[in-house]
């Protein structure tokens, strides 16, 4: 319902302009993912560009259109990343914070554990004030732009050894982290051993015991079948997982202005799309994981807070060491006023 009312006016005006109004050559815009393709609930980014050409082609009368290549046909996304910031692929779809800090240090901020206590709020911040600087930040830096930041759902940890209620049970756990220096401080700092363990290595990790336990949201977990390895998942929201979709900065600042706010409002909506999929099905994806044998666990807020106090002042001093002190406060500033919203 939610995806099909964004986009039928969209579609009916794309088919409307695809007759005489379209020229016989438009401008592409090329743009890559690792998703599949073809169904638009199990794979949210085709949903995504979907809903961005849909908006593209109709309001620029057809003389621009995406040419989408999913399934990591381009590459993985480091290398996706590395082609956008060079000019030679225009956008890529579904980079995190961690993959732009080899390009800029200040896109750690998106890294702090626990400053979010919503999705809600998170679009909210990311999508005004705080979020649109933060861009032009890091487009002056890294040579891409941000247009859409895509707050989905929070990273819990799991275990296959214990329930995890407080950080007192973490204590000595081999907890799979990222190669990011947060996320390990972070693990750290609750009293776990961070180990670094590449995607495509995971599930044989959990499976054989090298680690215990890793982090991540319900809809990832269901992606690599991570419950099939996993007995407890506690819902401590550590983490809101923001993927991030990043254009050439050059290509960016080339556009006629009427385009290029064609293309923001583009962004916003796909996003708009995107995100609803991913927040509709956030329940049937605990369900699944339920269903699978896994015990879930939701922390009672003492517990909780348990949490905060032990990673939140450690992680917040090595973490101003990177981005600097001022950008934290603006963001925790730019939360209490979304909070107070």
């Amino acid at each position: 319902m939610l995806l099909n009312s964004l986009k039928a006016g969209t579609i009916a005006a794309t088919v409307a302009l695809s007759g005489a109004l379209a020229p016989a050559f438009a401008d592409t815009i090329r743009i890559g993912t690792v998703d599949g393709e073809g169904d638009l609930l199990e794979n949210v980014y085709w949903a995504y560009t979907e809903v961005f050409n849909s908006i593209l082609s109709a309001q620029t009368g057809g003389e621009y259109e995406l040419q989408v290549f999913p399934n990591g046909q381009l590459g993985d996304l480091e290398s996706m990343l590395e082609q956008t910031a060079r000019g030679s692929l225009q956008i890529v779809a579904g980079i995190s914070a961690g993959h732009l800090q080899a390009y800029t240090d200040i896109a750690a901020v998106l890294e702090m554990p626990y400053v979010f206590p919503s999705t809600s709020v998170a679009r909210e911040v990311m999508n005004g004030e705080f979020g649109k600087t933060l861009s032009d930040r890091i487009a002056e830096e890294s040579g891409v732009r941000i247009i859409s930041y895509l707050p989905s759902a929070f990273r819990n940890f799991s275990s296959s050894t214990k329930l995890i209620k407080s950080p007192e049970d973490m204590a000595g756990m081999k907890m799979r982290t990222q190669q990011i220096p947060i996320h390990v401080a972070m693990v750290e700092a609750l009293g776990a051993n961070p180990t670094p363990i590449a995607w495509s290595e995971l599930y044989s990790a959990l499976q054989t015991g090298v680690v215990d336990g890793q982090e991540n949201a319900p809809y990832t977990m269901l992606m690599a079948n991570l419950q099939e390895v996993q007995k407890f998942y506690t819902l401590d929201h550590h983490l809101l997982n923001m993927p991030i979709v990043a254009m050439n900065e050059d290509y960016y600042q080339s556009l006629p202005d009427a385009v290029k706010a064609t293309v923001d409002e583009a962004a916003g909506e796909a996003a708009f799309a995107l995100l609803g999929i991913v927040k509709a099905k956030e329940s049937q994806d605990l369900a699944a994981i339920s269903e699978a044998g896994v015990e879930i666990y939701q922390p009672s807020p003492e517990e909780f807070q348990m949490f905060v106090d032990k990673v939140q002042a450690p992680v917040e001093t090595i973490l101003a060491d990177i981005v600097g002190q001022d950008l934290i406060d603006g963001l925790k500033s730019a939360v209490a006023e979304a909070q107070a919203d």
